[in-house]
């Protein structure tokens, strides 16, 4: 059995196989000589094969080719074509050649993602003509980091198997209560005071920081941009969370003259929803949001900056005066429309610069342009229908059904593999408004890279298949064949995979 994931579109198996050996090169066209680059790179640490580029087509062959024909391929499908003379990749984009690289790597037996030279070894493929292309254009994980902070090396091993899963969107969340994880150069209090919190004992924790008695630690702006480079050369894109109106307190501890109290504030050291927020009736707080947004858009080229704006107390706002006498500037009712004041306010902010606000699903009103973007967690699912009715878009991400840092016992293999997105009453008209779907992991209970890899995998497998691969050639049973073979890629990339949670 050929064993792929995600299962593309249409395979077809042919008789024999090809070779890889010490004489086998790569021709690439000169638009995506990174691409040769990065086969090398996986394929020679293994084989120890040099593979040598070659200007010309020959065989004994791998072969890299834009084509401006197969119109029916979208910009991230491609064909791969097996003889026993050659390996040809074809896509109309870049982003093709590099998902028909991922499915080549898994056509070779899983040894190959070993990251020493194995001796004795033939490196066989079998002939196949393969044709395919994404299910949605949104395959997304989410990690956040600001409950317990990673780094960059850690995050760019996630990047590496987001790659081979062909995902294609990592959504990071980088600030909450219990951390800011950004350098924001205009206020550098946010990592000064809010990228640490004291230990909590009662959870048995330990310092992540060399000497000192706190958890903590951000990014530098510049290993932003080395990270958000090394997602860019896997056709990754990053998406930036910063969170307002409410999970702020790391922010507030540092600079608390933002909230509608004036504090002090200590960053928390336990989980939860906390009532000091962000106080929309004070000009400085929307100055303050500017300032870091526009650092943040000049790090993250995306066109996309998710704000959260999920689990908002009100209760601060209703008694303090600078929000009452905003209220009654803008003629507002309630507490509630304060915070669609916001959002409002920084859909138009993004949007003279180019940029379009995401956010969870509690961001949702009538007034909410559309070209804001959804992400579905939980809750009402009629607001959600009305985004999409009105040409708004939405990305599933549901709290019972995607959440990686729930327990194998809540949100089993199965559970996650049978995962469907949908939305009653949207018409057929407006199907293309789903984006895709999204895993998220957060990581109030995942300290460690450890912890984080055995959370996610395999269920992350799971989705992957979903974001990819039409419903319609969706099997369980033949995904956990599928999933034994590829669970040993796994372990040779040296991922701690949930083995004793595949039913």
């Amino acid at each position: 059995m050929i064993a792929i994931i995600p299962e593309p579109i249409e395979l077809v198996i042919k008789n024999g196989s090809f070779k890889l050996n010490q004489e086998t090169s790569i021709y690439t066209d000169k638009e995506i000589n990174t691409l040769s680059n990065f086969l090398r790179e996986i394929f020679t640490s293994s084989t120890g094969f040099k593979f040598k580029d070659m200007d010309q087509q020959k065989n004994n062959q791998i072969q890299l080719k834009l084509t401006k024909s197969n119109s029916d391929l979208s910009d991230e499908g491609y064909i791969l074509h097996i003889t026993k003379e050659r390996i040809e990749i074809i896509a109309k984009k870049p982003e093709g050649i590099f998902y028909g690289i991922q499915t080549l790597r898994q056509l070779l037996p899983p040894e190959i993602e070993n990251q020493k030279i194995i001796k004795n070894t033939e490196w066989i493929i079998p002939c196949v003509e393969i044709k395919d292309y994404p299910r949605y254009n949104w395959r997304g994980f989410m990690l956040d980091e600001a409950r317990h902070f990673m780094g960059k090396v850690i995050v760019k091993k996630i990047l590496d198997l987001m790659a081979l899963h062909k995902l294609n969107k990592f959504h990071w969340h980088l600030v909450d209560d219990q951390g800011w994880r950004i350098e924001i150069k205009k206020y550098p209090k946010l990592v000064e005071i809010g990228s640490k919190r004291k230990i909590n004992t009662k959870r048995g924790e330990i310092s992540n920081l060399e000497n000192q008695d706190y958890i903590g630690g951000y990014y530098k702006q510049e290993e932003i941009k080395e990270i958000i480079n090394y997602a860019k050369e896997r056709f990754i894109e990053v998406i930036p969370e910063i969170e307002m109106p409410g999970h702020c307190s790391a922010s507030l501890a540092a600079y608390s003259e933002l909230s509608c109290t004036g504090g002090p504030f200590e960053v928390p050291t336990r989980w939860g929803i906390f009532f000091d927020v962000y106080c929309p009736g004070k000009e400085n707080v929307y100055k303050f949001l500017e300032d870091v947004l526009v650092e943040v858009m000049v790090l993250f080229p995306t066109n996309i900056i998710h704000i959260g704006g999920d689990e908002v107390p009100k209760k601060r706002w209703k008694s303090c005066p600078y929000c009452q006498q905003k209220m009654k500037e803008l003629g507002l009712e309630k507490e509630e429309e304060l915070q669609i004041y916001l959002t409002n306010y920084f859909v138009k902010f993004l949007e003279s610069h180019g940029k379009r606000l995401m956010g969870w699903n509690q961001i949702l009103d009538p007034t909410l342009s559309k070209e804001a973007i959804c992400q579905f967690w939980l809750g009402n699912r009629k607001k959600v229908t009305e985004h999409i009715q009105k040409g708004g878009e939405v990305v599933a991400t549901n709290y019972l059904q995607t959440y990686l840092d729930h327990p194998y016992q809540l949100i089993s293999l199965k559970k996650a593999y049978k995962f469907e997105p949908k939305f009653p009453k949207v018409e057929s008209g407006f199907k293309s408004k789903l984006l895709g779907i999204e895993a998220p992991l957060w990581t109030e209970r995942v300290p460690n890279l450890k912890r984080l890899e055995w959370q996610t995998f395999p269920r992350l497998t799971a989705y992957a298949e979903t974001a990819w691969t039409p419903k319609k050639k969706k099997d369980y049973e033949k995904f956990k064949v599928k999933l034994s073979e590829f669970i040993k890629r796994l372990e040779f990339l040296e991922v701690n995979v949930a083995i004793e949670k595949i039913n």
